[in-house]
C-alpha cells in the first residue's frame, strides 16, 4: 500500500488543533483546577501603572505592552467586563481600544459604565486606520458621565484591518509612522501631560456624513449577531480557534465546523485569526465585498496565545 501523503487541510487542522490546546493549556484558560485560583477574577491590589485593554488582531495590545513598559500591569477588559462592580486603584489607569465607526467599541463602553477608577492620572489611547474623528470627544463626554475624569486622550493611526474596505497587503505595506506616533504619547503620558485631543468641524462632519449614509447605531454602530455577519466556508478544520479569540464566545462546532452563534462586536477577530483562512463576511449593504479574502492581519508584535489569553470566554460561557 502506498503512503498517503498529507494535504495542507490536514496539517492546517492538526496544526490548529495543536495550537489552541496548546495556548489554552499555556494560558489557564480553560483549566478544570480551582477556578478561584485560574480565574482572572481574582482580588485586585494598587498597581503602579495599570492599563486595561481590548483588542481584537493585536493593535491595542501591542500598544498597551508598550505603554505598560517594565513595570506596569495588563488586565483584559474581555475578562474584567465580568466583575460586579469593577474597582481598580493605581498610580496611574490606562485604557487602550481600537475605535470602531470613531468610537470605542461596545464591550469598552459598557466597561466604562459600570468600572470605578482611582488614579491621579487616567489616561485612553485609541487606535485607528483611517479616520478617529470623534473619538477623544466622545470617550471624554462617556468617561465624564461615568464619573471618570480623563487627563489625556489621544489616538495612534495603524493598519486598518476592516476587510470590508481595506486590503491587509497594501496596509501592512504603508508606513504609518507607528514609532514616531507611539514615542511621543509615550513621553506625554510619562510627563503626566493633560491633553485631550482637539476635534475640529472637519472631522465632526465627516462623521456625521458616514452615520447618515451607512444607518448605523450611532452609539452602538458595530454591536450584532455574529450569525448576520460571518460564515465559515468548507475549508473550515474545525479548530475553535474562532471561538477562542472571541470576546463573547459566539462560535460553535457543529459536525467539525465552526458555526458562528452569539452578540457580536464585529472586532473581525475571528476572521484574521483564522488560521485556514476560512471564515468570510456577509456582505452588507453600502459596504461592498472584500477586496482580498485571502489578505489577514495580526499585528506582528503580538502572539496568537496573547489574544487568546485575552480574550477567550471559556470560563464564563454558559
Amino acid at each position: 500500500m502506498k503512503d498517503q501523503k498529507m494535504t495542507r487541510r490536514d496539517a492546517l487542522k492538526i496544526m490548529g488543533a495543536a495550537c489552541a490546546t496548546t495556548f489554552l493549556s499555556c494560558t489557564g484558560v480553560g483549566a478544570t483546577t480551582n477556578k478561584e485560583e485560574q480565574s482572572p477574577l481574582t482580588p485586585l491590589t494598587k498597581y503602579k501603572r495599570l492599563i486595561l485593554f481590548f483588542s481584537a488582531t493585536g493593535n491595542s495590545l501591542y500598544i498597551s505592552k508598550e505603554l505598560a513598559g517594565e513595570e506596569g500591569t495588563l488586565l483584559s477588559i474581555a475578562q474584567e467586563i465580568h466583575r460586579e462592580n469593577p474597582v481598580y486603584e493605581a498610580d496611574e489607569i490606562g485604557i487602550v481600544c481600537p475605535i470602531f465607526c470613531f468610537i470605542p467599541p461596545t464591550i469598552v463602553q459598557e466597561f466604562i459604565k459600570k468600572v470605578t477608577l482611582k488614579a491621579n492620572y487616567i489616561f485612553c489611547v485609541g487606535t485607528y486606520g483611517a479616520n478617529s474623528t470623534i473619538f477623544p470627544e466622545y470617550t471624554q463626554k462617556l468617561g465624564s458621565d461615568h464619573g471618570i475624569n480623563f487627563n489625556y486622550i489621544n489616538t495612534i493611526r495603524m493598519v486598518d484591518n476592516y476587510l470590508p474596505y481595506y486590503n491587509m497587503d497594501d496596509q501592512k505595506a504603508e508606513d504609518k509612522h507607528i514609532p514616531e506616533q507611539l514615542a511621543a504619547i509615550k513621553a506625554s503620558i510619562n510627563s503626566r501631560e493633560n491633553f485631550i485631543r482637539p476635534v475640529d468641524d472637519r472631522e465632526k462632519g465627516f462623521c456625521e456624513g458616514y452615520y447618515r449614509h451607512s444607518g448605523r447605531d450611532r452609539v452602538n454602530p458595530c454591536f450584532t449577531r455574529s450569525e448576520k455577519v460571518f460564515y465559515s466556508t468548507a475549508d473550515c478544520i474545525g479548530c475553535s480557534i474562532c471561538n477562542s479569540v472571541c470576546p463573547h464566545g459566539s462560535w460553535k462546532i457543529v459536525d467539525g465546523k465552526s458555526v458562528p452563534e452569539g452578540d457580536c462586536e464585529n472586532c473581525l477577530s475571528c476572521v484574521h485569526n483564522c488560521p485556514a483562512k476560512a471564515i468570510l463576511i456577509i456582505r452588507r449593504d453600502p459596504e461592498p465585498d472584500e477586496p482580498n479574502p485571502k489578505s489577514r492581519y495580526r499585528n506582528p508584535n503580538v502572539q496568537l496565545g496573547e489574544i487568546i489569553k485575552a480574550n477567550s470566554q471559556i470560563n464564563f460561557n454558559k
